[in-house]
């Protein structure tokens, strides 16, 4: 089948929709839905049950989704090898990670990467932590940023590097001058949390922090890293988080990281991992050297700023 058609069906089966597909791909509706009408006539059967609430695989489908990921993968994986006997690192690259870093870490890893090599698109989509890892295990990105957690199969471990979860609060907070705080004192405050829309976290930060979450309801929830962190630095809660997202905040005293006595979370790491069923492509295993390296002068940095 030609690469074109492949990549429809791709877009199809991940979106589980026609027209979502046509938008992601910029084609109209009918033209792609032909050419799925093409793909299963070859076949003769059927590739998607079509249901009123979307497209879903058969079985059939699904050993379609596998031989077409596998050949654009290797399309890549060959446009790149030979892009680099040019001397040229080419080729798509998606990056699945934490909100936390497209604040201060991606922007300025990504931009080091982009003078080296400006024949690489990188596409940054930034989710909840078991998302990433999902998308690692599925082989539907290259790399994953994410917490340490105990590793499905799917997945390799590139780079790890120390990244404990703090109470992040205003230099005039009761608590902002205490060497270390429990989660119980903390929930004696308002609190402030970042809704989480993909399961429990318990894998990454220990049953405690859920058990305290579920008994303490916060002033103000809500997925969006920016709001959070402005409602934070005028003084409405305390906050759990890492320092990854508020380095600019903390070394200006606009904010105070107070360690958390929880081991769990004191012991939290940051894992750039990868598929480990799948030959990375030539961008892709540069970018992955890249934000070892990156991630490598980052811990440094934080350390630096403890």
């Amino acid at each position: 089948m030609h690469a074109a058609v492949l990549r429809y069906f791709e877009a199809v089966a991940e979106e589980g929709s026609i027209r979502l597909a046509s938008e992601r791909l910029n084609i109209s509706a009918s033209a792609v839905n032909r050419q799925i009408r093409k793909v299963e006539d070859f076949f003769g059967t059927p590739l998607f049950e079509r249901r009123p609430d979307g497209m879903r695989l058969t079985e059939a489908g699904r050993l379609v989704l596998r031989h077409s990921r596998a050949t654009l993968q290797d399309f890549a994986r060959l446009r790149g090898d030979i892009d680099r006997l040019r001397g040229v690192v080419s080729g798509v690259v998606t990056i699945a990670t934490l909100d936390s870093l497209t604040v201060h870490f991606l922007p300025e890893a990504l931009t080091r990467f982009i003078d080296a090599h400006p024949a690489v698109e990188i596409s940054v989509v930034a989710c909840d932590p078991s998302e990433a890892v999902h998308s690692i295990a599925q082989g539907n990105a290259d790399l994953g940023l994410t917490f340490q957690a105990a590793w499905r199969g799917g997945i390799k471990v590139l780079r790890t590097i120390p990244c404990a979860m703090c109470a992040l609060m205003t230099p005039d907070h009761e608590l902002a001058t205490q060497k270390s705080v429990t989660l119980e004192q903390c929930g004696a405050y308002p609190l402030i949390y970042q809704r989480n829309d993909s399961g429990s976290m318990q894998p990454f930060f220990g049953e405690e922090m859920e058990t305290f979450k579920n008994a303490h309801e916060p002033v103000l929830v809500s997925n969006t890293l920016v709001l959070l962190k402005r409602m934070l630095m005028r003084g409405v809660g305390i906050a759990f988080y890492t320092r990854l997202a508020f380095t600019e905040e903390l070394s200006r005293g606009q904010l105070v990281a107070v360690p958390l006595e929880d081991e769990r979370l004191t012991l939290l790491r940051l894992s750039l991992i990868a598929p480990s069923e799948r030959m990375p492509t030539v961008a892709a295993r540069v970018m992955a050297e890249h934000l070892q390296e990156a991630l490598a002068e980052f811990a440094t940095g934080l350390d630096q700023r403890a």
